[in-house]
C-alpha cells in the first residue's frame, strides 16, 4: 500500500533561502526514500520552467543526499491579486497529471491542492504549519478534511494541531511530527580544531554560533549585548537576507563590537561544519516573534545533530524538545544579559556542556526526517485500513 508517491507543492526552487523552502526539499527527499516509486511535482515561475530544473543543482544548493525525480509546471506568480487564476489551473494539472501518472498516495503543503487530488478519487496528507485564515483557502482546506481520502493533517506542534481542530478538522485525522533533521549529513563529525581550520576561523578564542535568518525578534538584538558584556568570545552569525546582512552589519559597525563575525548567506550542505566549529549553539528566539507560541524550528534539530552544547530561549514550544539541564541550557527569552550568563555558565563547565550535548546526540534519531516520514506513512496506512 503506497508505493508510488507524488509530493505536490507550489515554490520557487531556485536561489530560495527560506526555512519554508528547505523543509520541503528535506521532507520530499524523505518521502523519496520511503518510495518505490516517486516524483516531486512542483509550481514554479515561468522563466525556470523554460529554463529546466536541474535536480543535481538544486540538491547541492539544498543539502541534499541525492536527487529525486521532478516534474514543473509553469503557473507560479509573486502578484496573486492579479494572477492567482494561474493556481486553480496548477491544481487541475497537476492532479489530472497525477491521476494518470497512477499515483496512490499525495503529500502536499498547500491547502488548496488537497480537495483537487481527492476529487480524482487519489488518499491525501497535507502538512500545515498555521491555521488558514484567507478564504476560499480555508473552506477548501477545511471540506477536504471531512472526506475520507483526506486521510491526515500533518503539523508541527500540539498548540497548531488544537488551532486546527478548534478550526473544524477531525481530531482523529491530525498528526503532530515536529520538523527534522538529515542525519546523514552529520555521520562524519569534524572536530572543533579541524572544524574552524577548514573555515578560517580563530581556534583559540571561545566561539558561538548563530545559524538562521537575522530578522527582528530572532534574538539577534540579543546576541549583540551578549558579545558586548562578553568581549573574549565571538560570535559568528550564519545566514541572512542580504539586506538584512548589511542593516545588522551596520548595527555593529554603530556599537562597535569587533567579536561579531558574519558568514552571508551559507548552502545548506554546508551548515554542519560551522556547527562544528562551536562551543556554544545559540537559538535566542523572542517571546514575542510570530511562530512563538507553536514553532518547531529546523535549526533545534540540527543542532542536536551537530554534538554541540545548545543555549536557547526557554519558551514552551521549544520546551517540547529541550529541557534545562538535561539536553540544552535555557534562559530568559529577550534578554541579553540572561544570554550573556547562560554563556559564561556553560563556558566555565565544560564537562556541564559536554553532558548536554552528548544527551541531545542521543536524542536525536527519533527527530531524522526519514523516522518523521515513516511514522507518518503508518499513519496513513492504518487510516486508509480503517476509513477506505
Amino acid at each position: 500500500m503506497f508505493q508510488k508517491i507524488a509530493y505536490v507543492i507550489g515554490l520557487e526552487l531556485n536561489n530560495n533561502r527560506r526555512a519554508h523552502a528547505v523543509q520541503i526539499m528535506k521532507n520530499a527527499q524523505a518521502w523519496a526514500n520511503a518510495a518505490q516509486s516517486f516524483e516531486f511535482v512542483v509550481n514554479v515561475f515561468p522563466a525556470t520552467w523554460r529554463a529546466g530544473l536541474d535536480p543535481e543543482q538544486l540538491a547541492q544548493f539544498y543539502g541534499l543526499q541525492r536527487p529525486f525525480p521532478m516534474r514543473a509546471f509553469p503557473f507560479y506568480h509573486w502578484e496573486y491579486e492579479r494572477h492567482g487564476w494561474l493556481m486553480p489551473v496548477f491544481y487541475h494539472v497537476a492532479s489530472w497529471y497525477c491521476r494518470l501518472r497512477g499515483f496512490d498516495l499525495i503529500f502536499s503543503r498547500n491547502y488548496n491542492f488537497p480537495r483537487y487530488a481527492i476529487a480524482r478519487g487519489i488518499p491525501t496528507i497535507m502538512e500545515g504549519h498555521n491555521v488558514p485564515a484567507r478564504e476560499p483557502e480555508r473552506s477548501n482546506f477545511l471540506r477536504a478534511t471531512q472526506d475520507p481520502r483526506m486521510l491526515g493533517v500533518v503539523t508541527i506542534s500540539q498548540p497548531l494541531a488544537d488551532g486546527m481542530i478548534a478550526a473544524g478538522v477531525p481530531a482523529h485525522k491530525m498528526i503532530v511530527e515536529p520538523d527534522g533533521v538529515d542525519l546523514e549529513r552529520f555521520a562524519n563529525p569534524l572536530d572543533r580544531r579541524a572544524a574552524r581550520e577548514k573555515l578560517g576561523l580563530n581556534p583559540a578564542r571561545p566561539l558561538a554560533v548563530y545559524c538562521g535568518h537575522l530578522y527582528e525578534k530572532r534574538g539577534v538584538e540579543e546576541i549583540f549585548e551578549a558579545a558586548k558584556r562578553l568581549p573574549h568570545v565571538d560570535f559568528l552569525l550564519v545566514g541572512g537576507m542580504d539586506s538584512d546582512l548589511a542593516k545588522r552589519r551596520r548595527e555593529i559597525e554603530h556599537l562597535k563590537l569587533e567579536n561579531v563575525l558574519f558568514s552571508g548567506f551559507v548552502e545548506n550542505g554546508r551548515i554542519p561544519d560551522y556547527l562544528w566549529a562551536a562551543d556554544v549553539l545559540l537559538m535566542p528566539y523572542s517571546r514575542e516573534g510570530a511562530t512563538a507560541e507553536w514553532m518547531s524550528p529546523m535549526k533545534m534539530f540540527e543542532y542536536m545533530a551537530a554534538g554541540r552544547v545548545i543555549l536557547s530561549s526557554d519558551l514552551p514550544a521549544l520546551r517540547t524538545v529541550l529541557r534545562h539541564g538535561e539536553n540544552a541550557w535555557l534562559v530568559a527569552p529577550d534578554s541579553g544579559p540572561a544570554l550573556a550568563e547562560g554563556m559564561a555558565a556553560l563556558l566555565d563547565d565544560s564537562a556541564l556542556a559536554q553532558r548536554l550535548a552528548a544527551k541531545a546526540l542521543e536524542e536525536i534519531p527519533q527527530y531524522a526526517w526519514q523516522a518523521r516520514v515513516a511514522r507518518i506513512l503508518a499513519f496513513a496506512k492504518e487510516q486508509a485500513r480503517q476509513h477506505l
